[in-house]
């Protein structure tokens, strides 16, 4: 095996628990869309499942809702986004929840009788009936199966102020529907807003990033633990002699001699093109940089001064060589990165709970 990712359920379990001890009485559900930010959904999903007072799901589209369904997932999933008319069958079928943000799906759903849930925008310019709407879709609403209200922060991690506003908003509409639906489930929580202390009115959160170990912002009071590891397989190891071109475009030219090695891991694989010349790896403890441009299977590294051998192992991110830390040598955010890491990449899951 050449190049994997080792998933470790246990840290899994760790985070899950920060987050329940500072979301106080809020049921949790877990953001699993885009495969569980590249953790396998379906695996994720089980774990949480069975291990977990978790409410439900969160998905982004039908297909994703029902992979988790004919996996003998039971328990409610949300399907937030990417749904047009021809996939709602698929919310009967596999009893999904679907996310309405328009008055096109609210007609739908009512005549398929099937409960779901309605997003209003307070600021994120995204999905979401907008605030002029408000007063026709709480008519809308008294006669329907709709389970649950939600909006989504656009800018918790760095704007307190706007996050406040557009919770006011929020609770404005929520509390006048709740008076219709005094069992509706109420979110609007992110990652990164959990440890913002909101009014009591709200049921539920979701969370994404911070279930996969990653700190939505630096001094996030959370103690999370990276759930993935990627590592890759060392295939080649050589001395380069002084003013020799390293890979394409020759962006690197060593000034001397220089020992350096492939690593089986390239852009099709999850490592960012960006971060040529300027990101690292770890050898036996070691941060080796990055040298020249990264290819499409194979990275070439320094190991200059470093015992390494042929089948060595490279960790391309850990708990020492975080996604945050290579997320912000690339200009870019941790979900990016979690998210690219290929289908190639091998999955391989260690319980330990």
């Amino acid at each position: 095996m050449l190049r994997w990712a080792e998933i470790h359920l246990n840290r899994l379990f760790h985070n899950y628990r920060e987050i329940k001890k500072i979301s106080g009485r809020k049921k949790i559900f877990a953001v699993v869309k885009a495969n569980a930010y590249g953790h396998g959904s379906v695996r994720i999903s089980k774990f949480l499942e069975d291990k977990t007072d978790v409410s439900g799901f969160a998905v982004a589209t039908f297909e994703e809702g029902k992979e988790l369904r004919e996996a003998r997932i039971r328990r409610e999933i949300l399907v937030m986004a990417s749904h047009l008319e021809e996939g709602y069958k698929e919310a009967v079928d596999y009893r999904l929840t679907p996310v309405i943000f328009d008055f096109e799906g609210l007609k739908l759903v009512k005549e398929l009788d099937i409960p779901f849930h309605v997003k209003i925008d307070t600021g994120m310019g995204r999905l979401g009936f907008l605030e002029n709407e408000w007063n026709e879709l709480l008519s809308e609403l008294k006669y329907s199966k709709v389970e649950g209200i939600m909006s989504h922060f656009s800018s918790a991690d760095e704007d307190l102020d706007f996050t406040k506003e557009q919770f006011k908003k929020f609770y404005s509409f929520a509390s006048e529907l709740k008076q219709l639906k005094p069992e509706i489930k109420i979110h609007i929580d992110n990652s990164a807003a959990i440890p913002i202390k909101f009014d009591s009115i709200l049921t539920h959160c979701r969370v994404g990033i911070a279930l996969y170990g990653s700190k939505p912002y630096p001094d996030y009071p959370l103690n999370l633990k990276q759930v993935m590891e990627v590592k890759a397989k060392v295939i080649s190891i050589k001395e380069l002699p002084s003013e020799f071109p390293i890979s394409y475009s020759k962006t690197y030219k060593t000034s001397k001699q220089e020992k350096v090695a492939v690593i089986s891991f390239g852009y099709a694989d999850g490592l960012l093109r960006s971060l040529s010349n300027k990101g690292e790896v770890l050898i036996n403890g070691r941060r080796c940089p990055i040298r020249g441009r990264i290819c499409m299977d194979m990275t070439i590294v320094s190991i200059e001064g470093l015992k390494v051998r042929k089948g060595d192992t490279a960790i391309i991110s850990g708990e020492k060589l975080t996604f945050e830390e290579i997320a912000e040598k690339a200009g870019t955010i941790p979900y990016e990165i979690m998210c690219d890491i290929s289908p190639r990449v091998k999955r391989i899951y260690h319980e330990g709970v």
